[in-house]
């Protein structure tokens, strides 16, 4: 049993990723077939895996919408929609695509998923602007330097051509003090995501076995 729960799946994992890492580093025609096999495999499992998650919410709110618990409408919604959406979309129509292209689930997703969407983008401004006067509030010496940088570039954004001055500090801070701080975000990132992938491989992490 130890087996078949430690063992067994961390040393699958390990070929598998010593394979798929090998495509990109070595010259082998061969094991670039293994890779893509193995890529084909996990695409198939993903496709079962969203299967899967679409049972579960039809599960979960029909039984939600049977129990009358507190939100049912939206339950009731939320699967409407998702059945329109799977009866119009997975058959052919006459000389028409089938899934996202067909035409009436293009029309439900212009005139439902975009404005939805438009309005939710809409209310994070205002968290936004909320979480950027709590930021930038004068408590101590970094965030009056967090202050002033950022009226710098928003004046600098908005004066063009009238001060060339803060257009070309905007630019400057842009170009050179935010762009360090991103690249060393994005080497810390990818330091983590190499340190997880290791342990991965090595078998210190487990997720699969969990």
């Amino acid at each position: 049993m130890a087996l078949l729960k430690r063992v067994l799946p961390s040393v699958l994992a390990l070929v598998v990723g010593l394979a798929v890492l090998g495509m990109g580093l070595t010259p082998y025609s061969w094991l670039d077939d293994v890779a893509s096999y193995f890529l084909d495999m996990a695409v198939i499992v993903a496709a079962f895996a969203l299967f899967l998650g679409l049972l579960n919410i039809l599960r979960t709110h029909t039984r939600r919408i049977g129990q009358r618990q507190a939100g049912r409408g939206y339950s009731l919604v939320l699967l409407l929609a998702m059945l329109l959406v799977l009866v119009v979309g997975l058959p052919p129509g006459a000389s028409q695509p089938t899934g996202p292209s067909q035409s009436i689930v293009q029309w439900i997703f212009e005139t439902v998923q975009l404005p939805v969407q438009a309005s939710l983008s809409a209310l994070l401004v205002f968290f936004v602007l909320a979480a950027a006067y709590r930021v930038l509030l004068v408590r101590s010496v970094e965030s009056t330097l967090m202050l002033v940088v950022a009226l710098v570039v928003l004046a600098g954004q908005v004066t063009t051509g009238l001060s060339p001055v803060l257009p070309e500090l905007k630019d400057w801070i842009l170009d050179v003090p935010v762009l360090a701080g991103v690249r060393g975000i994005l080497l810390g990132v990818a330091l983590g995501v190499l340190l997880t992938g290791l342990r991965l491989l090595l078998g210190f992490e487990r997720p699969y076995s969990d």
